[in-house]
């Protein structure tokens, strides 16, 4: 990796140093000897194949502990504040201790978790309707993504490098892995099994299966590249886009491959009925002004269950400036300065933005680590997705347009204006790069309200016990009264921790 700093002391002393060379010492024999066994008899079974060092369950040798949890009933560092809209509606905001882009929080139990953003080396567990911070624990590296919670686990991994499974009720560890650097997409959960993508030692990427308890190693299978935002588990599959485009389906229990097939795919899929729903990039040549072009159009896809393409032509395609590399916006400066933030003098290879640059229109780690694309979201046969300046809803059977919503917001400091979607209740929730929280009526695309809390909103909101809840790109916690009940469900990215509601 390419780093002009040091990211954490910890992780850089000669102890530390030691350590990793201890690491190599013992696991790499070990390594060897099994791969020198297997050659000389029978072949490992595909689905349990170890095709490179496995990462090692941390040790208390292993330094990955950071300085562990602690409570945070006086934490003064926290500024906690309520407030109440125009129309009524109470909130409450906490300020995390560094103006750093938060991820999507999970909402589980009473509790909302979240990490202190790119570049932050906390994660924080909050009091879901009163926002009293309830404890907070130091990893020993940076960027916590969103939470995934199931079964009183939390489970997030730091951009670099570790993967973090904590007691979800008091924050204590109870265990963690060290992958790699870095790692721009957050896990998932299911069947008590985390499925987590990371660049692995052989300079490709791999996609691992673990035990939720103990973090035992199920499975590793070699993938091309980064998964974008999240791996997503349905019907007992795995499936995951890559940073070229490519989509790529496991079975969970033993991880033998379904598919993997290459199809400019933009956004992580989702799965409906067993097929599934990603958006698509397709590129062709205009001449303008006596010049060649080449446009970018972006729909939506819908592929069957062997990976292979079902729509012939994209659904709702249109033009697609945004997958273009932009580098003059505000928001593209404020990504490299987050690189710059954690030690990127430029992108270190692991990190293959050139698959990211080409197919999405990103080239920094943070700017990855933030993307959702135009994912969409299926409920009840239909598909809402945010597609650049629109919402739209597809009938997931046909493709058909049931409604188009043209979304006007007033500051736009760069990148995509709105989050992909969340649902609850017939009603459609997006965050909005002008810092608004926007809700929809979801049968005909009308805007029902807004509230501008002021900071730009990248992340996907969650929805729980009535009430919203976001990050920012400041650093900035909200909860906000929906005024419906009934508004409840979407408890983290994609709903739940399969990231498949």
């Amino acid at each position: 990796m390419t780093r002009n700093t040091p990211r954490n002391t910890r992780n850089t002393s000669p102890a530390s140093r030691v350590m990793r060379r201890k690491f190599w010492i013992v696991v790499l024999p070990l390594v060897l000897f099994a791969f020198l066994d297997s050659e000389a008899g029978d072949p490992v079974p595909q689905q349990m194949q170890i095709i490179e060092p496995v990462p090692q369950v941390a040790t208390p040798e292993a330094d990955l502990t950071g300085r562990g949890a602690e409570t945070l009933d006086q934490n003064p560092k926290l500024d906690v504040s309520v407030f109440k809209t125009k129309d009524g509606r109470k909130g409450w905001k906490a300020k995390l201790e560094r103006s750093l882009p938060l991820p999507t929080p999970a909402v589980v139990d009473g509790r909302v978790y979240v990490g202190g953003g790119f570049g932050s080396y906390e994660f924080y567990a909050f009091d879901a309707e009163r926002g009293t911070p309830l404890w907070l624990f130091h990893c020993a590296d940076d960027g916590p993504t969103a939470a995934v919670v199931s079964k009183g686990y939390v489970a997030f991994n730091t951009e670099s490098c570790i993967l973090y499974v904590l007691d979800a009720k008091t924050g204590k560890k109870i265990w963690g892995r060290w992958l790699g650097d870095p790692l721009m997409s957050q896990p998932a959960i299911a069947e008590e099994r985390v499925v987590m993508a990371y660049p692995d030692q052989r300079g490709g990427h791999s996609l691992a299966c673990m035990g939720l308890r103990d973090g035992s190693q199920y499975w590793t299978q070699s993938i091309p590249g980064e998964v974008i935002t999240a791996p997503v588990i349905a019907e007992g599959k795995v499936y995951a886009t890559t940073l070229e485009g490519s989509v790529h389906c496991f079975d969970l229990s033993t991880g033998k491959k379904i598919f993997s097939k290459e199809h400019q795919a933009t956004s992580a899929p989702w799965v409906w009925r067993g097929e599934i729903y990603v958006s698509l990039r397709e590129d062709s040549e205009r001449v303008v002004g006596g010049e060649s072009k080449t446009v970018r159009t972006e729909g939506q896809g819908r592929l069957t269950k062997a990976g292979l393409r079902d729509n012939k032509t994209l659904w709702a395609q249109q033009e697609a400036e945004y997958l273009n590399v932009e580098s003059g916006s505000r928001y593209a400066s404020e990504q490299a300065a987050l690189d710059a933030s954690v030690g990127f003098t430029s992108a270190p290879s692991a990190a293959k933005l050139e698959q990211s640059a080409v197919n999405l229109g990103i080239f920094s780690v943070s700017g990855v680590w933030a993307y959702q694309g135009s994912r969409p979201t299926l409920i009840h046969g239909v598909s809402y997705s945010s597609m650049g300046d629109t919402l739209k809803a597809l009938e997931a059977e046909s493709g058909k347009v049931i409604w188009t919503s043209y979304i006007q917001i007033k500051d736009y400091p760069g990148g995509r204006p709105f989050s992909p979607p969340s649902y609850a209740a017939g009603k459609l929730y997006i965050g909005a790069v002008s810092g608004e929280i926007i809700c929809l009526d979801a049968k005909d695309g009308s805007e029902l309200w807004r509230y501008a809390c002021g900071e730009p909103i990248r992340f996907q909101p969650a929805i729980a016990e009535g009430r919203i809840y976001w990050g920012t790109d400041y650093g900035s916690l909200f909860c906000l009264d929906a005024k419906d009940r009934n508004a409840h469900g979407w408890l983290m990215w994609g709903g739940n921790a399969q990231h498949n509601f």
